[in-house]
C-alpha cells in the first residue's frame, strides 16, 4: 500500500471520527484550561461567612458596619440575633465557611470589643486563609471603625491533617472512575452477545444484574481506603453509614448516566471520550478537592449545580465530621430525585438502541 493510500486512509478515518477528535483535541484541553482559571489567588476573596449579632444590644448599625469590613474578603450573609444555631448548622454543611458574631458598640470610638471567628477544623484547606483572613479582618476594621476590634478565632470540629481530607476526596475519585470508565467497559465488552441475551433473557435484566453486583462491589475500594486510613491511623470513617450510602447513591447515578452515554451512542468510540469528558467537567467544576465556597461566586454556582458537589458536601460530612444523614436530608432527597432521572435517561437509552437494532 502507498504512502497516498495510506495518508487517504487515515483522513477518511478522521472524517468518520470527527467527534471523538474534537473531544480530545479540542473540547478536553479547553476543559482543563477553563479549571486553572479558579486558581487564580492564595487567599479567598468571595467565600461566604455568616454574621450573627452577639446579643440584642447589637444595633443594625453596627451589622451593617461589619458587613461592610467583611466585604474586603467574603461574601457576607446575615443572620438573626436567635439564629447562631442555623448559621453553625450551615458552616457544617459548606454553606458558609466562617460564622463571625458580631459584638455591639463597634461605632463607638474607643471602644474595646471582639469580633468572634468561628471555623471548622475538619476543612483543612480553610485552615490557613482563614489565619490570614482573622489578621485581614482586624487591619480593615482598624482602619474603618472607631472601636478597638480584636479578633478571636475559634476552631470547632476535630483536628484534620490534609491527608486525612484527601482520602475522602480519594474515595470519590474512585467512584467517579469505577462509574465512567470500568462499568461501561464492561458492558461494552458483552455487546457482542446482545443478540442472545434477547432470546434467553432480557437487556433490562442484564442491566439490573450489572447494578445488583457492581454497587456493592464499589465497597472493596471504600473498604480498601478505610483500612489504609486504620494503618496510617487517620481519624476517618468511609465506612459510616452515611458515607457509604451517599457514596452508593452517587454510584449509580454516575452509573446510570455513562451507560445512558454508550446506549444513546451505540458503543461507539465516541460514547467513551463523552463519558471521559463528563468524568474531566465533574473533577474540574464539581470542586471535590477545594470546596465551592473557595471560589468566584460564578465557579460556586456552577459547582452547585451539580449533583458530585453534594455528594462530596454529605460524604465529607459523615467520613470526616462525624455528622448524621439528617443533617444533609435536603441534599440526600436531590440526589434521590437526581438518581431517578438518571435512571430514566438510561432507560430512554435503552429503548432507543433497542428499536434500532442489536450490532455486534
Amino acid at each position: 500500500m502507498s504512502l497516498r493510500s495510506l495518508l487517504y486512509k487515515e483522513l477518511r478515518w478522521l472524517r468518520h471520527n470527527a467527534g471523538t477528535v474534537v473531544l480530545v483535541l479540542v473540547v478536553l484541553p479547553a476543559i482543563v484550561a477553563a479549571g486553572t482559571v479558579a486558581f487564580q489567588q492564595v487567599i479567598p476573596r468571595d467565600t461566604p461567612v455568616a454574621l450573627v449579632p452577639a446579643d440584642e444590644s447589637v444595633t443594625e448599625d453596627d451589622m451593617t458596619a461589619m458587613r461592610g469590613v467583611t466585604t474586603f474578603f467574603a461574601e457576607p450573609h446575615s443572620y438573626g440575633v436567635d439564629e447562631r444555631e442555623q448559621a453553625m448548622r450551615a458552616l457544617t454543611r459548606e454553606e458558609v465557611y466562617a460564622v463571625f458574631v458580631v459584638p455591639p458598640d463597634l461605632l463607638e470610638a474607643d471602644a474595646d470589643v471582639t469580633v468572634e471567628m468561628y471555623v471548622e477544623e475538619e476543612m483543612v484547606p480553610y485552615e490557613q486563609p482563614s489565619l490570614a483572613i482573622a489578621g485581614i479582618l482586624r487591619v480593615q476594621a482598624g482602619q474603618v471603625l472607631p472601636a478597638d476590634v480584636a479578633v478571636e478565632r475559634t476552631a470547632v470540629g476535630e483536628d484534620r491533617t490534609l491527608s486525612e481530607f484527601l482520602v475522602s476526596v480519594g474515595a470519590m475519585l474512585v467512584t467517579m472512575l469505577f462509574a465512567f470508565a470500568y462499568v461501561p467497559y464492561v458492558v461494552a465488552d458483552e455487546q457482542r452477545v446482545f443478540r442472545r441475551i434477547r432470546v434467553e433473557s432480557s437487556l433490562w435484566q442484564l442491566l439490573a444484574s450489572k447494578f445488583v453486583v457492581l454497587t456493592p462491589l464499589l465497597l472493596v475500594p471504600v473498604a480498601t481506603f478505610q483500612a489504609i486510613a486504620w494503618y496510617l491511623e487517620f481519624s476517618v470513617d468511609l465506612v459510616a453509614p452515611g458515607a457509604v450510602g451517599v457514596t452508593l447513591l452517587t454510584f449509580v447515578y454516575l452509573t446510570a448516566i455513562s451507560l445512558g452515554v454508550m446506549f444513546l451512542t451505540r458503543f461507539r468510540t465516541v460514547g467513551r471520550m463523552v463519558n471521559v469528558t463528563l468524568m474531566f467537567v465533574g473533577l474540574a467544576f464539581s470542586n471535590l478537592v477545594y470546596p465551592a465556597g473557595f471560589f468566584s461566586p460564578l465557579r460556586r454556582e456552577i459547582a452547585k449545580a451539580s449533583p458530585l458537589h453534594y455528594s462530596m458536601v454529605v460524604q465529607r460530612g459523615a467520613a470526616l465530621k462525624g455528622q448524621g444523614v439528617g443533617t444533609y436530608a435536603d441534599y440526600l432527597l436531590g440526589l434521590g430525585g437526581v438518581t431517578a432521572l438518571s435512571l430514566l435517561f438510561l432507560t430512554a437509552t435503552v429503548v432507543y438502541y433497542d428499536r434500532g437494532g442489536y450490532r455486534g
